[in-house]
């Protein structure tokens, strides 16, 4: 930096390069998101009474779905929506996974942020493209997806998980499920032992003792910043308001459950579904002040 605080050209260059590369990340993922499916692509296959079955698509390759054979060179370079199958046995059409699809259908080592509650995290906690996130707990990686999702090439995303078979299974699922993510970490490290980073925007945390960690968390976060912890229990979510209560670091704490009820529609009936997706956590949300 010069004198004065201007900068000089060969910073504003090196810039000019690191946002061209970004941009040219962002745009291969945009034409991998809505351009003809790729060979290596995740994508579900919904059959005639709306069953979803998530594969992934590859040359030279057959999918096998209760004796129908679907080549993966036939959907391999084609559009989403596709109709595909044998006319003589049964057909699916083809789509690219979102959030809800993959949670639904990958197996996972531990309880998943649902997309209900996925999208609440992301609204009502602020996060948005560019930002700095810490992601305490990272479970099997679906939270960090969409997150990834979110923050765009310029963002940065740093996820905390002390369990090594947790870390791999989210690595995985990020390699196979979002692909390469230059701007995201894991390190492997218990959040009681504090973080690295410093002046984040966002830190989302899904852990089963947040009130114990209020201290660990307003380190790294900036004046303003949001802290989003997700919890299961009342006693939990209890024990970390009252700890929000009394540590100066934090205002403005509010707590939601949500609630997600599907609606049956089929002539001559429209009623709500037998079964929801009722309570799976609570979610707490709170800000940064400047007077600790």
């Amino acid at each position: 930096m010069r004198k004065g605080g201007s900068l000089g050209p060969a910073w504003w260059a090196v810039k000019a390069c690191t946002l061209q590369r970004s941009s040219d990340l962002w745009t291969l993922r945009a034409e991998m998101a809505y351009g003809p499916l790729r060979d290596g692509e995740p994508v579900f296959l919904v059959d005639a009474r709306g069953r979803r079955y998530l594969k992934v698509l590859r040359a030279g390759h057959r999918i096998t779905i209760r004796g129908t054979v679907l080549a993966g060179d036939d959907m391999i370079g084609g559009p989403e929506g596709t109709r595909v199958g044998e006319p003589t046995r049964e057909s699916f059409l083809v789509f690219r996974p979102n959030h809800y699809d993959l949670v639904s259908q990958l197996a996972r080592p531990a309880e998943p942020i649902f997309t209900k509650d996925v999208g609440s995290i992301v609204m009502r906690g602020g996060i948005a493209a560019g930002d700095r996130v810490i992601e305490a707990g990272v479970g099997s990686g679906m939270l960090t997806i969409a997150l990834l999702k979110i923050l765009g090439p310029e963002g940065r995303l740093t996820s905390y998980e002390r369990r090594k078979d947790f870390a791999k299974t989210a690595t995985d699922n990020v390699s196979q499920y979002y692909g390469h993510a230059p701007n995201w970490s894991i390190r492997i490290r218990d959040v009681s032992e504090g973080f690295e980073e410093r002046d984040v925007d966002r830190i989302v945390a899904d852990l089963p003792e947040p009130a114990n960690l209020l201290d660990r968390f307003a380190d790294p976060l900036r004046s303003g910043g949001v802290l989003i912890c997700y919890v299961p229990t009342v006693l939990q979510f209890r024990d970390l308001r009252e700890g929000l209560q009394a540590h100066p670091g934090f205002a403005l704490a509010e707590t939601f459950e949500l609630l997600e009820r599907d609606w049956h529609v089929e002539e001559p009936s429209v009623r709500p579904a037998h079964r929801m997706v009722a309570h799976t956590g609570f979610l707490t949300f709170a800000r940064r002040t400047a007077d600790h």
